[in-house]
């Protein structure tokens, strides 16, 4: 049990960056920068987007809502009857929650936000 603690312990550790760059995003969206959901990618132009500060608070709802959830997923971790089966949900959990993020990004902030051309 112990052990499966200290994994909970560090999935909710990461489950916080999220919240916590989410938080971020929300206290910070009238600075008129333009916050990005890919690390890979520039974010939008704000010159693209209809609301920037309405962008950049959904963006934040997001990542908070995601964190909660990623901790939620992790629930599991704290029952220690089988371990594979555990962390197998765990992962597969975190496979669908990447999936719906982007999801919800794509189909309705950047939907919403974005200028019609």
């Amino acid at each position: 049990m112990g052990e499966m603690l200290i994994a909970y312990i560090i999935w909710v550790a990461c489950a916080m960056i999220f919240v916590a760059i989410g938080l971020y995003d929300i206290c910070n969206a009238d600075k008129g920068k333009v916050f990005g959901f890919y690390n890979m990618g520039p974010p939008p132009k704000a010159e693209n987007l209809t609301d920037v500060v309405a962008y950049n608070r959904a963006l934040g709802k997001l990542l908070i809502g995601a964190g909660v959830v990623f901790a939620l997923i992790g629930l599991p971790l704290l029952f220690d009857s089988n371990v594979g089966i555990i962390v197998l949900v765990s992962m597969l959990g975190s496979v669908a929650w990447v999936i719906g993020m982007v999801l919800v990004y794509e189909l309705g902030i950047l939907k919403k936000y974005r200028k019609k051309r």
